[in-house]
């Protein structure tokens, strides 16, 4: 009897736990918020032609500074605006939820291909400096002081002003400054993993360097790669949106986020939509990225791990 009271305990205390008491113990367990903000900028981008409401590059002059569709005075003022825009019109009557929309999809694109290249830059620089240490280490960990000691927008500024802007170029920008985060935290992994037991004996077995470094050290500092890239994200879609705010981003009339920031930021008294919505999307994807990096970090490292 005193066995079954004891199993039937912690049941009845599991019933009795009230629901968003459950809820929010979900929440904090798991990135929940983070991954379902994350995986909409994904759908949108992947499917913008077809989320879309309007065609994002065109332009209504009736329609410039509409309001959102929650005031219905405006558009009660303004009777030759064709339909409502959800979230407002720019200067030039172009809808702000499509071009959002639309910008999400290069945001994706650009950012993706500059963390793949400078993930692989880096990590590879990386796990170079840490297995060959001397003057291999020195030149690399000498070199990323250099470009540490580098003002990233001044190199922007001056690429744009003589080079031109394009996306290829905002990727190689983008790429500059993603690399560098990778080669300080791959080395030290990589530092303390060559001398394991393990690598000794691949070494005693006759296993060349190349083939030590891509199948004994790398699996080991994937972890580390994957929580870095993830947390690195948020930071390359900010560097983007400033790119295109100081004007040496994606040219126009390619929609950003950081562009549309910068189009509307000489209309925040009489039309403050035209760039709080794309920055606020930018807040919320950059701080889901941030959260959702945080969370692998505590998952993958039982030292860091807060919740059971």
């Amino acid at each position: 009897m005193a066995e079954a009271a004891t199993v039937k305990a912690p049941a009845q205390a599991a019933a009795r736990t009230p629901p968003l008491v459950i809820a929010f113990r979900i929440v904090r367990r798991y990135p929940l918020l983070p991954i379902a903000v994350i995986v909409l900028m994904f759908v949108a981008g992947a499917f913008a032609p077809l989320l879309a409401p309007r065609d994002h590059l065109e332009q209504q002059l009736p329609a410039r500074g509409a309001a959102p569709v929650w005031n219905p005075e405006w558009y009660a003022e303004h009777p030759r605006v064709e339909g409502r825009y959800i979230l407002g019109a720019d200067q030039v009557g172009r809808d702000v939820l499509s071009r959002m929309i639309f910008g999400a999809r290069i945001s994706i694109m650009v950012v993706g291909v500059a963390l793949c290249t400078g993930t692989i830059v880096g990590t590879t620089l990386g796990l170079l400096a840490g297995y060959f240490g001397g003057i291999v280490d020195e030149i690399i960990m000498r070199f990323w002081d250099m470009w540490a000691a580098t003002p990233f927008l001044l190199i922007a500024l001056v690429i744009g002003v003589v080079i031109g802007n394009s996306i290829p170029i905002v990727m190689g920008l983008l790429a500059m400054v993603s690399w560098s985060a990778f080669v300080r935290n791959v080395r030290a992994e990589v530092l303390t993993l060559k001398e394991r037991e393990y690598v000794s004996s691949a070494r005693i077995a006759g296993a060349s360097s190349s083939r030590i470094i891509v199948r004994h050290l790398l699996p080991n500092v994937l972890n580390t790669i994957v929580v870095i890239a993830t947390l690195r994200v948020g930071g390359l879609i900010l560097a983007e949106a400033s790119l295109g705010f100081l004007g040496v981003g994606i040219p126009k009339p390619t929609p950003t986020w950081g562009n549309m920031i910068n189009d509307g930021r000489a209309y925040l008294n009489t039309a403050w939509w035209i760039s709080f919505f794309p920055g606020l999307a930018i807040f919320m994807v950059v701080m889901s990225m941030n959260f959702f990096g945080d969370w692998l970090r505590d998952r993958w490292d039982p030292r860091l791990r807060q919740v059971g």
